[in-house]
């Protein structure tokens, strides 16, 4: 994922990348990605009993995400009405010591929701597709 929003790692602890995340800029590329091994959690859905699985991605189908939960269950989520969660961790790099601090600067990780209702296409005609903004009707 790192490629795909072009976030890099700094080369010291002071540099600023300039680099700023923005849904206009980066949401087509995210739409378009490919989510397999992507460590995804359930935060809304029709289904009650859904909301709070988390998973790593083994399969994405064009109506549905298979999971492995951290009890190596295989979980099949619809992607219609049901609203994802992810992370994406911000990359640091080399840490410089100085006299004043001796931990690393904490950075807080990009985190992005995924309407899967949005997202009901098979990976490799996302990977194509030309996505357009549409309205949220469900919300």
């Amino acid at each position: 994922m790192w490629e795909i929003l072009d976030l890099k790692k700094p080369t010291n602890k002071g540099a600023n990348t300039g680099q700023i995340i923005t849904a206009l800029a980066h949401g087509a590329k995210l739409a378009s990605a490919d989510f397999h091994g992507a460590e995804l959690r359930v935060v809304r859905s029709r289904c009650v009993s859904r909301v709070g699985v988390r998973g790593i991605v083994v399969r994405d189908s064009k109506f549905a995400f298979v999971l492995v939960t951290e009890k190596n269950e295989m979980k099949t989520i619809p992607k219609e009405h049901t609203v994802f969660r992810f992370k994406i961790p911000v990359p640091t790099g080399p840490f410089v010591e100085d006299e004043q601090s001796q931990a690393p600067e904490t950075l807080k990780d990009l985190v992005f929701e995924l309407h899967g209702s949005q997202f009901e296409n098979r990976p490799a005609d996302r990977a194509n597709k030309k996505f357009k903004w549409k309205n949220l009707n469900y919300l």
